[in-house]
């Protein structure tokens, strides 16, 4: 199998998320990463999937982060779409400000559990400065990610 870095799909979301209830965030971002990742024809299945999850449990994780996710039979590559909110998204469990959108391939469930653990742990290692910082310069945020993600 190849090494999860040739597989990711990686794109930093270039403008601040508009503040809005936490499902038309979801909605809106599954809709720019179907787009972006060309899985348009997928996006249906992404949000049912990812809304699901939520209504099982938050997938507010805690300093900020939120990891809504979505497991897609048949998706070729996994996919990481992150997004920031200076003033904040109201996440069903707490306020969120930076929202990375997992979508990976039903058949790969250790991808998803891969990449959950290299965000989490990434994103203890910052102070809220850092981050709101980083949150200025997307490219600079996607760099560093690409480097925590082995992309």
């Amino acid at each position: 199998m190849d090494k999860l870095a040739d597989q990711l799909l990686l794109k930093v979301h270039e403008q601040e998320l508009t503040p809005a209830d936490w499902q038309h965030v979801l909605h809106s971002l599954v809709h720019s990463a179907a787009l972006c990742f060309n899985e348009i024809h997928r996006e249906d299945e992404i949000i049912a999937d990812a809304l699901d999850r939520e209504q099982v449990e938050s997938t507010y994780i805690g300093l900020g982060l939120a990891v809504p996710h979505a497991r897609v039979h048949g998706l070729q590559r996994p996919g990481v779409y992150v997004a920031f909110s200076r003033l904040g998204i109201s996440w069903p469990a707490e306020e969120a400000h930076l929202i990375v959108l997992l979508i990976v391939p039903w058949e790969n469930p250790e991808v998803h559990l891969q990449l959950l653990s290299r965000i989490v742990r990434w994103r203890k290692t910052l102070t809220e400065a850092e981050l709101y910082a980083l949150a200025e310069f997307p490219e600079k945020l996607e760099a560093i990610l690409c480097t925590e993600l082995e992309v």
